[in-house]
């Protein structure tokens, strides 16, 4: 996966952003939102904001 890619436009969050928050203890789309502001304007990117949630604590929580 491209970390330095961007997911959430309205913001400039990026994978490796995502990651970052659940690294370091978010574990809810409203956790990261509150962490990087992703998904917070005009959420067009949601799906993938939950989506990449929902990844990488899966694989934190291994």
């Amino acid at each position: 996966m491209n970390l330095d890619k961007i997911v959430c436009n309205c913001f400039n969050v990026t994978n490796g952003m995502i990651k970052d928050a659940v690294d370091a203890g978010a574990s809810t789309l409203e956790e990261v939102q509150a962490a990087t502001n992703a998904g917070t304007a005009c959420g067009v990117c949601l799906d993938d904001v939950q989506r990449l949630v929902d990844e990488f604590v899966a694989e934190r929580d291994k």
